[in-house]
């Protein structure tokens, strides 16, 4: 296992990639000379920064729908990754979201929308990814948890279970793969300003993107021989 990942020319895929957190952090990869394939739902936000990242970034950045729950859909979306770039390295599991609702009057809909989104998509991701990297004998995966995959918090019961089941598939995953190479790291982060635009101010008392996508790279960039996991992260 060599010292350091070299970034340079290596695939990653970043799932809610088009807009908010994920956008950040597909920049960030593609500035650090990736190539990156980036999926959501909306298949008009993904044109938009395909079309505003492929300018500068030829050729490194593709660009496809991508329902995270569905099976079909994810393997589609993995083999069009693979029939551009030939491989994958890195997956960045960032597609989530919750529902605003105590837990006795969540509804069932509701519950497995947010289940089926935060963690069937994430496992669905890691299948189709990993048979890559166990080949290629390296490979990074990365959840984008929470603060509510540690704690409990009121009106948020399935966002935080989903949360919780994100670290417990990544610490299970991280066990099964360790021989390969792989590394799987989750992020933990409080209350992001996520979706502001240029012209609003920033809250000190809130995490950034940009705070995101430095971890995500300072994480890729150490020595291979180093583990971190479930890093806390907090406005102050």
């Amino acid at each position: 296992m060599t010292d350091h990942y070299n970034l340079r020319n290596k695939v990653a895929v970043v799932t809610g990639g088009g807009k908010g957190l994920g956008k950040t952090i597909t920049k960030a990869l593609l500035q650090k000379g990736m190539k990156v394939a980036i999926c959501g739902r909306n298949p008009d936000t993904l044109n938009a920064t395909f079309d505003e990242f492929s300018t500068q970034y030829k050729d490194a950045i593709f660009a496809a729908p991508c329902d995270v729950s569905d099976a079909n859909q994810v393997k589609q979306f993995i083999l069009s990754v693979k029939q551009q770039w030939s491989t994958i390295h890195v997956l960045i599991n960032n597609s989530g979201f919750g529902k605003d609702s105590i837990v006795w009057q969540t509804s069932e809909s509701d519950w497995d929308e947010v289940m089926n989104t935060n963690v069937k998509g994430s496992y669905l991701m890691c299948k189709n990814t990993l048979p890559m990297m166990i080949n290629n004998k390296e490979g990074y995966i990365i959840n984008i948890a929470s603060q509510a995959a540690l704690n409990g918090y009121a009106n948020a019961g399935v966002y935080c279970a989903s949360k919780f089941a994100m670290v417990g598939l990544g610490k299970a995953l991280q066990e099964e793969v360790r021989e390969y190479g792989i590394h799987v790291h989750s992020l933990n982060p409080a209350l992001i300003q996520s979706q502001k635009s240029a012209s609003d101010p920033i809250d000190c008392g809130l995490i950034q993107n940009e705070d995101l996508a430095s971890m995500i790279t300072y994480l890729l960039e150490q020595p291979r021989r180093l583990k971190i996991d479930n890093i806390g992260m907090w406005g102050f």
